[in-house]
Formats: structure tokens, sequence, C-alpha cells
């Protein structure tokens, strides 16, 4: 198939390449295939190739590493991890040093796995054209000097294009994000869209406040992230039905500070490091608040939205050990404790929401529309 888009798959276990060329041979798209990591970067010195998906767990040379080295040689290359190990170390390294597009669980979904290689070869396309507009937009510079006025509006059409791709790119690493919190809420059943809910609902709180597009889309990550830290704990703890140990508890506790962790190095998301950190502080600074007891403003302020919108998703959602609880128990509790646990200001603005919106404030398939808040 020439000049079709190109993929390569890398994992040392033969049924897994099997069955990935089984799954993608209907695809408009050449499929290749290694079983080392040396074996992938000698084919793609001969072979263009604009994705790459590898294992992690392989001999001599890990994922990581190979992501690492493609994105030494062939930066253009979208790069992505298949891997049935969600290791809180290999998560931060895939991103931080592979920065990768995607982190795929196995099994996989093979209509999933499809759409995301579709969307692989798009990112492609993308990261393609910003490139041909900026060199574009270079040679128009140079040729500006001995331009009229009426060219300017040409050159501001151009600029706005490569405004709009910037923009899309930007949501592509909002996407990425999005999947490792899925990978966090995938391990209990019944907080499955938790994180999303959560981060749609301090987003909206945000934006109530009148804040900025930046700071509303901050937040919406900082939701979306606020529960990252739970890698870190034992499955056994988070889906357990009964009531928690002493013990229990205080590893629970340890999640904010987990997350802050995972998140520093990554150069794209440290603004979101403290937010994480501090969203299960008391307003008040009592020793209830966790990891560091702050008080009043010298909390973050999206923390202190995340954790108005937390307490929500959470009381209006099934849980092992309880029903969803309706909405007039949800608005008594938050103005019981508003000025102790909560900021009182974040606990009006949710009541403002409820009061418009009423109910279906609160819906399980909500999801957070970034093209809203990039085009204002």
């Amino acid at each position: 198939m020439e000049n079709a888009r190109t993929v390569l798959f890398v994992d040392d276990e033969p049924n897994i390449l099997k069955s990935v060329q089984r799954l993608l041979r209907q695809e408009e798209m050449n499929v290749l295939c290694a079983s080392t990591g040396e074996e992938a970067l000698e084919i793609l010195s001969q072979t263009p190739a604009q994705v790459v998906v590898t294992d992690q767990r392989m001999p001599e040379m890990s994922g990581v590493d190979l992501l690492s080295a493609v994105r030494e040689r062939h930066p253009e290359i979208i790069r992505m991890m298949l891997t049935g190990f969600t290791e809180i170390k290999v998560a931060v390294e895939a991103i931080n040093r592979g920065e990768i597009y995607r982190l795929i669980t196995k099994p996989w979904n093979d209509d999933e796995l499809r759409a995301t290689i579709r969307q692989a070869f798009e990112q492609a396309d993308l990261k393609d054209e910003i490139k041909r507009l900026n060199r574009v937009t270079r040679e128009q510079n140079f040729r500006l000097q001995d331009m009229n006025r009426n060219l300017e509006e040409k050159v501001r059409e151009r600029t706005k294009q490569l405004a709009s791709k910037h923009r899309e790119l930007r949501t592509a690493y909002v996407q990425t994000v999005g999947a490792l919190a899925e990978a966090v809420d995938a391990k209990d059943a019944y907080t499955r869209g938790h994180s999303e809910r959560v981060g749609v609902y301090a987003s909206k709180i945000a934006r109530e406040m009148g804040f900025s597009k930046e700071f509303i889309e901050r937040v919406y990550i900082a939701g979306l992230l606020h529960d990252v830290g739970k890698i870190g704990i034992r499955d056994s703890v988070i889906t357990k039905p009964d009531k928690l140990t002493r013990e229990e508890y205080e590893e629970i506790q340890a999640h904010p500070e987990i997350g802050a962790k995972i998140l520093e190095p990554v150069d794209f998301l440290a603004d979101i490091a403290p937010c994480v950190r501090h969203h299960h502080e008391w307003y008040d600074g009592s020793n209830r608040g966790y990891p560091d007891m702050m008080r009043g403003d010298a909390i973050p302020l999206p923390s202190r939205i995340i954790l108005v919108a937390d307490t929500v998703e959470a009381m209006t959602s099934d849980r092992p050990y309880r029903k969803a609880m309706p909405i007039d128990l949800v608005v008594a509790e938050l103005d019981k404790y508003s000025g102790s646990q909560f900021d009182p200001t974040c606990v009006e603005a949710f009541f403002r929401l409820l009061d418009r919106e009423g109910e279906c404030f609160i819906r399980s398939e909500v999801k957070f529309d970034i093209y809203e808040f990039i085009e204002g």
C-alpha cells in the first residue's frame, strides 16, 4: 500500500502482534511489527512511520526507553504505550521522557484501539500542518516589509489558522490527561467517571465566579487529576465496602501528596500539582484537613473549588455502602460546613448554579467542552 499511513507495533509477545495485525487488517494503513526495541529503531531508520505503539516490559530495552529514543531520533512520530502494567513510575516516565500521546492498557477494547490509532494519525497530520503553517507564516513575515496595507488582512487570517491548530494541540493534551484520570477511576467500578464529573463541576463553579478561560481550564484539569495519587493506593483499600481502619484511612489520606509528586516532574502539569496536593484541606485550617492543615486564602483557590465539586459528586453518586443522596441533603451539608470545611464563596457560587440549572446540573454523562472555553 504505497503512500499509506504506517503504524509500528512493538511487543515481545508474537500473539499480541498477530492480534493487532488481524484487528487492523481492514484499516487503510500499513501495520509494521517488531519484537524488540532495537529492531523497532532499525525499522524506523529505513521506513517512514507516523505512529509507534509499544509494550513496556520487554527484554533489553523497555518501552519507556524505546519511546525516549524515538522522541530524540524521530520527534515527529506520534508515540503511544500499550501495556498491562499501570505502575506510577511507568506512567510518569512515559509522559515525561517519551512525551506519549496515549497510554492504553491491556486487554484493550478493539473499537477503542482502532479509534485511538486513527486519532493518532490525525494528530500526526495536525503536527505536519502546524509545521507547514509556521513555515508559511515565517515566509510571509519576510515579505511583509515590501507589502502594502491591503495584505494585512491575509496575515491576520494566517495567524488565526495557526492559533486554531495550536488550540487543537492543546485539546490533545487535555485528552491525554483525561486518559490518565480514567486509569485511576477504573480501579473502582463505583467511581468510574468521577474525575471527569468533578472536573466539569469545578469548571462550572469557576466560571460562575467570573474567572478567565485560562483559570477555568486550569481548574478543570486539576479536578480531572485530583485523585491521580490513588494509583499508589492499594486496590483493597480503595474498593473496600466497609468502614476503613485507622491505618487504611491514613493510607487514603496520602493520595493528594502522591498525586502532586506524580505531576511535579511533568512540565505542562507542574502548576496543577499544588491544586491536587491541597484539595482536602479544610477552610478553617483544622486538623481534619490534610496534608498540611492550611487555612483560608493560603489554600490554592482551585483546591477550594475542587473540594466543593468533589463533595457534590461523591454525595450524588452511588457507593458500595450507600445510594446517591438527594440534592436537598447535599445543599444542607454544604451550608452546614460553609466557612469550616468549605470556602463560603465557592459554596455560594454552587448554590447560584443550582438555583439556575436545577438538578440537571448533576448528570452522569456530563463532559467538559474545551472548545466552549477556547472560543469563549
